[in-house]
């Protein structure tokens, strides 16, 4: 597999990154970057105290994603050009341009700071720099097996309550009492679901 659109296998090509302090690339911002990311199971935990957790329904398969900003305007943490929360950040945004598919390693080739000349080393003869090899890339498959498995146990979507798009994604909320893990941090993470419907100027009530 050597690329998916501006996303380039490691194994293809040495990448340099030049940060983000100085990028135009304007990731924070919903209107110009990334809106929400898939998560696997192990990232409930990092996301759900400062992150709305939703569910979607993806080529019939259930998938979680967390919500970043409401997809028009800045992160509500990226305060005077910068993370308020970098430590506690999301791994999609830790891991950016870095990008996990199955077993390969991918670059996003559209990241303004990423090149082929200068800069941090991003990966080099196919491996990934060390400084960029977070713990959540360490047996990728085995953890997205595990987090598909659990998503196909509950996924009844009579279970599911439609909240509202956000940019093109119908996003669900569980409503059935559980005591699993995962379903509680869902349920706690809604308290952060600041989200506007596309037909409805107001705020989305989460109970």
């Amino acid at each position: 597999m050597e690329s998916i659109g501006s996303f380039v296998n490691i194994k293809s090509h040495d990448f340099h990154f030049h940060g983000c302090s100085t990028c135009e690339g304007h990731c924070c911002n919903g209107a110009k970057g990334f809106a929400a990311s898939p998560l696997i199971l192990e990232d409930f935990e990092e996301v759900y105290k400062n992150f709305p957790i939703l569910f979607s329904v993806k080529e019939q398969k259930l998938v979680a994603y967390v919500l970043l900003n409401d997809g028009k305007n800045y992160c509500k943490y990226y305060v005077n050009q910068q993370c308020s929360i970098y430590l506690q950040r999301p791994p999609a945004c830790k891991l950016y341009p870095v990008s996990p598919y199955f077993e390969h390693i991918l670059i996003d080739t559209a990241c303004p700071s990423v090149n082929q000349e200068s800069g941090y080393s991003l990966c080099r003869d196919g491996q990934l720099n060390s400084a960029f090899a977070t713990k959540r890339l360490e047996n990728f498959v085995e953890k997205l097996e595990a987090t598909h498995a659990f998503f196909e146990s509950i996924h009844n979507l009579d279970h599911f309550e439609y909240v509202g798009d956000l940019l093109g994604i119908s996003l669900l909320k569980y409503t059935q009492p559980s005591d699993n893990q995962y379903i509680r941090m869902h349920v706690e993470s809604l308290k952060h679901f600041w989200l506007y419907t596309q037909t409805k100027d107001q705020e989305l009530e989460v109970s």
